[in-house]
């Protein structure tokens, strides 16, 4: 395959197919060829690049995390188990034309990239078969890019020589590896403020072709935290390093020392339990609420065994797991409790309470 970076002299060219009668100069052209401000995709399978100028009309990114709910008999809330986080785009671009050149150049570098939406075949005794994806890598300045490791100097620098650093290529052999899902071309024949150039008989090139495209992008470097709080990829997903990385803010041993043992079912349980007690006590009267749920579940504890309703044991269960989420420790099960409805313990609750919700909110 061919490792193509971007010829910047003369690869956008008004008069590249024909020269005008006067003297013309594009702007747009030295804009995108000097400073190589270009929209890029490159076919993987066969090393072909195509460049567009930076018309930009629209560019979206769409992050989705797949979770999976395990319903639980007595939770409120299903046990969500996490599967992946994918990562789309959306662009939208236009490609004006200044003169009947520039527009069949123009129409010959959409018709390359629709062509890179079809896969590589291979004949095999008279018969084709598939033998390459269509793959593309994708290029928007660097907005859309290849996330490289950081260099080995990339620690200790200041943020103003990070900034300073902050440099993106036009090469597309450095974009981001995915699939175009859909593309969508308009030539806008239709349009009369634009209008059409009509070369010859029964041919005509628009002035102005507007192109859509919704692309998947392939993770090539392994995404995630570790168990000291580092992210794998830092330049993920813009390269934008700062004095927080390379290592990945919070760097160092996580905060919980249960973290290195937990299961992840473990882990996604805890997580849960912190979260409905930050939405139950980290209000503005969580103190009171958390106080009044200790005695509630203390004053449950001195009934009898068994002789709670369905919707007294599904309160003890939420209980439970939510005061365990706000710190909670020693107190796993109702048992735990009994005994501190006692009228000498409730000053006990209540202190146990204060320090509980001080540490919390903290």
């Amino acid at each position: 395959m061919a490792e193509e970076v971007f010829p910047s002299k003369g690869y956008f060219n008004s008069t590249r197919f024909k020269a005008t009668k006067t003297p013309f100069l594009d702007g747009s052209n030295g804009l995108a060829g000097k400073a190589a401000q270009v929209i890029s995709f490159r076919h993987e399978a066969s090393g072909n690049s195509v460049y567009f100028k930076a018309f930009i009309i629209a560019f979206n990114e769409s992050y989705s995390s797949d979770w999976v709910p395990e319903t639980v008999f007595g939770r409120a809330d299903p046990i969500q188990h996490f599967k992946q986080t994918s990562r789309r785009m959306s662009i939208g671009f236009k490609i004006p034309a200044a003169t009947e050149s520039e527009a069949y150049d123009n129409l010959s570098r959409v018709q390359q990239l629709i062509q890179y939406l079809y896969p590589n075949y291979a004949t095999t005794d008279n018969t084709q078969t598939l033998s390459q994806n269509p793959f593309v890598r994708l290029k928007v300045m660097n907005l859309a890019q290849k996330n490289e490791p950081p260099p080995d100097d990339a620690k200790g620098k200041s943020d103003g020589m990070y900034f300073k650093e902050y440099k993106s290529t036009a090469d597309p052999a450095k974009g981001v590896l995915g699939t175009i899902t859909s593309l969508n071309v308009a030539h806008n024949l239709e349009a009369a403020e634009i209008g059409v150039l009509e070369i010859g008989a029964n041919t005509i090139l628009s002035k102005m072709i507007e192109v859509n495209l919704d692309f998947t992008v392939i993770h090539e470097s392994h995404l995630g935290w570790n168990e000291s709080n580092e992210f794998a990829t830092p330049s993920f997903p813009y390269g934008a390093i700062t004095s927080e990385t390379p290592g990945g803010p919070g760097t160092g041993p996580p905060d919980d020392a249960r973290d290195a043992n937990e299961t992840p079912e473990e882990r996604d349980k805890r997580m849960q339990d912190e979260e409905r007690a930050r939405q139950r006590y980290g209000t503005m009267f969580g103190k009171a609420r958390l106080k009044k749920d200790l005695k509630y579940l203390a004053k449950m504890a001195d009934k009898a065994p068994g002789s709670l309703t369905k919707g007294q044991q599904a309160n003890v269960n939420y209980l439970l797991s939510t005061t365990k989420g706000a710190g909670l420790e020693g107190f796993d099960s109702l048992e735990d409790y009994e005994g501190l409805h006692d009228l000498r313990t409730r000053k006990d609750i209540k202190d146990t309470a204060d320090d509980l919700h001080g540490e919390f909110i903290k």
